[in-house]
């Protein structure tokens, strides 16, 4: 039998490039600023084919394209790939509401699969909001749907809060 080769790539821009300007701004700013096309995006946004489709106060929805080179062998999309556009709004949600100065890292996130998802090339859609915002840990909640509007997964995710200026000086060299 045959194989039928495919090909797919992409492009990004250095992260330090959005992470020395996001971290000069509240968070809700860079998102906003990210959705417009003003800050590039980080290289994984790229790479997974994900779009930032709405942000605003605790709530951030990003979609994606559920395509054959996400697949499985069971011939559907990886459970990898919902996992991580949840934690992309998990994540985003709560950093959505931080000030200045801050930004949120995932410490722990759970995930509830409840069918597959198929690689129609339909668009599949991840909603988080932030339920919680302490001075050291954030929570939040979110849910991707298929094209049709059924549930695919959801999950929750607890975050720790992170100072931005320790983050710059331990892992962003000068450029």
């Amino acid at each position: 039998m045959t194989q039928a080769t495919r090909e797919r790539t992409f492009r990004w821009t250095d992260p330090k490039t959005l992470a020395v300007r996001a971290f000069e701004q509240p968070g809700l700013g860079w998102l906003e600023q990210l959705k417009a096309g003003a800050l590039p995006p980080p290289p994984i946004i790229d790479a997974m084919g994900f779009r930032l489709e709405e942000v605003e106060h605790g709530r951030v929805v990003f979609s994606m394209r559920a395509e054959e080179w996400m697949c499985n062998p069971a011939v559907v999309v990886h459970g990898g790939m919902a996992a991580t556009l949840l934690d992309t709004v998990l994540t985003l949600a709560v950093v959505s509401k931080l000030p200045r100065g801050k930004t949120a890292q995932t410490v722990q996130m759970n995930v509830n699969y409840v069918r597959p998802l198929l690689p129609t090339g339909e668009k599949a859609v991840a909603e988080g909001v932030a339920l919680h915002l302490g001075k050291t840990i954030g929570t939040a909640e979110g849910r991707v749907h298929d094209a049709r509007g059924k549930l695919i997964a959801h999950g929750t995710a607890t975050l720790a809060i992170l100072d931005t200026e320790k983050m710059r000086e331990s892992r962003l060299p000068d450029t």
